[in-house]
């Protein structure tokens, strides 16, 4: 996308060059946010109000260096706010970093900050996203306008999720119950399941991350650049269910629409392609895409649950699969797409051709043995986009939808970046309002090393691979 000089440093290639140094030389990459990053242009007035009404004038940490221990904790992948405090205590270099002159926050006061300031944090990430966001129009327009759908869950430690607590209530129940296979005694203890923690009751059964848990489920929107735009806590809206994949499905479908709107209530709606997991897959999930979200293309795979016999047509020959492609009903197999078909005052169709059909010397010749038309070039037949399911702004089985939906791997990627690398998924506390804003957290980490890459590459636009590296080893 972006057209260099040889050794030129493009702005993703820079961007992926900041992560590799937030993993594994963490040291340098403080260096590079202290010259181009300023923290207090994303703080929201309303957080410095609240910090210093509660803390009042004597208090000892300012609200930059408290935010910038919790950057320190995610790039260090810290998993405790002991570990926290004990690098912090013992690195002189960090201290520093966090404009910590002389004493250190204890524990109870990093639990306290995002406990008590957790919807201002969310007001600081969303700052950030705006930013973020605004960067990725400029630089890589085609990905800003991809809007990514996923949901995760970040598995606390409750009893109920230690292995012992499963293994123990299949074994009680298969003792009182020998005459059972065991199939149906898995059946059993998954229907006796407690539905929430003991610890927590926000804490709720869920089939999450591709198995059964008792977890804490948020909603994930990025664009296709991966960045993170929303992250929106599901805690209430999930509805149990004996089907795993129906579970999924409903408790995601019902995510989505609140989550879209808190994204759109401080960014504006100039998306034009929507995608997601086929758990979406649903007329009405379509149609409010389409006329209140104002996107033009949606990448839903087609879910198995959601579709129903193939539509007849006016011919009986041939009939109209759940995606919008005609079938041959004499050889059951799918007609070939030739493009789409509007002429002057005439509605969009698309054109379809006999699937016996091929070019041969620049000419369609069909081969078929049971011809429905005396036409050499043999049978097209046409399709109209009114049932947007079928024809969601883009042909389901074009080239295009499959290479849009590939882009789907971005969330994921985000997902497992910000709980794996920056260590949310390993969260001690059970109370959910601390947990929130640690992924809240985490985010704010991840933007802020995507809007340093934008910012190294704006201040030294002849920056290359070579002189990046030498500028980590002087930093180091």
């Amino acid at each position: 996308m972006f057209k260099n000089k040889p050794n030129q440093l493009s702005f993703l290639d820079l961007y992926s060059h900041i992560k590799a140094s937030a993993l594994y030389k963490p040291e340098s990459l403080l260096g590079l946010f202290n010259k181009f990053i300023d923290l207090s242009n994303y703080i929201p007035s309303s957080f410095y109000k609240a910090y210093y009404k509660y803390f009042g004038k004597h208090r000892y940490f300012s609200l930059e260096s408290m935010l910038l221990c919790f950057f320190v904790q995610k790039i260090l992948k810290l998993n405790t706010l002991t570990q926290l405090r004990a690098v912090l205590l013992n690195s002189y270099e960090l201290r520093s970093f966090c404009n910590l002159h002389g004493n250190v926050p204890s524990i109870s006061t990093f639990s306290r900050f995002r406990k008590i300031f957790a919807s201002e944090i969310q007001k600081l990430f969303q700052n950030i996203s705006i930013h973020a966001h605004n960067i990725s129009i400029q630089q890589c327009p085609e990905l800003a306008s991809i809007l990514i759908f996923d949901t995760t869950g970040i598995v606390p430690k409750v009893r109920e999720n230690n292995p012992k607590f499963i293994q123990s209530l299949l074994k009680n129940t298969s003792k009182a119950n020998p005459e059972l296979s065991s199939d149906k005694i898995y059946s059993l203890v998954y229907s006796s399941l407690p539905k929430t923690a003991n610890a927590n009751s926000n804490i709720r059964l869920m089939f999450v991350n591709g198995h059964f848990c008792w977890a804490l489920k948020f909603a994930v929107i990025t664009n296709a650049l991966g960045i993170p735009l929303a992250l929106v806590p599901l805690f209430d809206s999930d509805s149990p269910s004996s089907d795993p994949l129906q579970h999924k499905a409903i408790s995601d479908s019902k995510a989505l629409i609140p989550s879209l709107e808190t994204l759109f209530s401080y960014l504006p709606k100039n998306f034009s392609t929507f995608i997601a997991d086929s758990a979406l897959d649903s007329h009405n999930i379509y149609s409010t895409l389409k006329n209140s979200f104002n996107f033009s293309k949606i990448v839903i795979p087609l879910n198995t649950r959601a579709s129903k016999n193939t539509t007849p047509t006016s011919d009986p020959n041939i009939v109209i699969s759940e995606d919008g492609v005609p079938i041959c009903k004499k050889f059951n197999k799918p007609f070939k797409p030739e493009g789409k078909c509007q002429g002057k005052n005439r509605s969009l169709r698309f054109k379809w051709i006999c699937p016996m059909s091929c070019y041969k010397d620049g000419k369609r010749i069909c081969s078929c043995p049971q011809p429905c038309t005396t036409s050499k070039s043999g049978r097209m037949f046409y399709t109209y986009p009114d049932n947007f399911r079928s024809f969601p702004g883009i042909n389901r089985n074009s080239q295009e939808f499959f290479d849009l939906y590939k882009k789907r791997v971005a969330v994921e990627q985000t997902i497992y970046h910000l709980k794996s690398y920056m260590g949310s998924d390993t969260t001690q506390t059970l109370d959910h309002i601390p947990i929130f804003s640690d992924f809240l957290l985490s985010a704010i980490t991840y933007s802020l090393l995507f809007i340093l890459a934008h910012n190294i590459k704006l201040y030294c636009s002849k920056l290359t691979i070579k002189k990046l590296s030498k500028l980590k080893k002087l930093i180091a």
